[in-house]
């Protein structure tokens, strides 16, 4: 059975997904309307994904935030020197992992707080994968990367959001 949110060729019978967890069930086939799936199952790539703001696991916690701040962007990509994803770090990680805990961000690197082996699709998987993904592990980014784990642009929730709203907005 093919998974209605990411598309998995799963073994007949089984109740759920064994790549992205999603229930199987029949209750659970009629998720909307025919336009609402077509939506949903776009590539990530409809989304014009943003650059990728790459750093080295070695950076200091001071520079990966100035970057998240001169940049205006959500995360930072954490790349090992073959240029392969290694991790993530994001402003909920500041929020949660350093404002009022860690004093000084010139000392400490990146490497010691980013979520690390984050979860990454390529820009051909649907966005119902995606949104998925978001739902279930609680996260508001996902790298995107290339056949070679490299990471090649990274979608936000509010991408999403954003690219429903321009495809259902009312028609006045």
């Amino acid at each position: 059975m093919i998974c209605p949110s990411c598309s998995h060729d799963n073994i007949s019978g089984v109740e759920t997904c064994a790549e992205c967890g999603q229930s199987l069930s029949e209750e659970y086939r009629d998720w909307g309307s025919a336009e609402y799936q077509e939506v949903l199952t776009e590539p990530l790539a409809v989304l014009e994904p943003k650059t990728p703001v790459c750093a080295a696991p070695d950076t200091s916690l001071a520079e990966i935030i100035s970057l998240l701040k001169g940049r205006n962007v959500g995360c930072v990509l954490i790349t090992g020197y073959d240029g392969k994803l290694v991790g993530i770090f994001t402003e909920r990680d500041v929020l949660y992992r350093v404002a009022g805990l860690i004093r000084e961000l010139e000392h400490i690197t990146v490497e010691s707080l980013m979520t690390g082996r984050p979860t990454a699709l390529k820009a051909d998987a649907a966005i119902q994968h995606a949104l998925h993904l978001m739902s279930i592990h609680g996260f508001r980014h996902v790298p995107l990367v290339d056949e070679d784990d490299r990471p090649v642009g990274f979608v936000s929730f509010r991408d999403i959001v954003r690219f429903i709203e321009q495809n259902f907005a009312p028609t006045v």
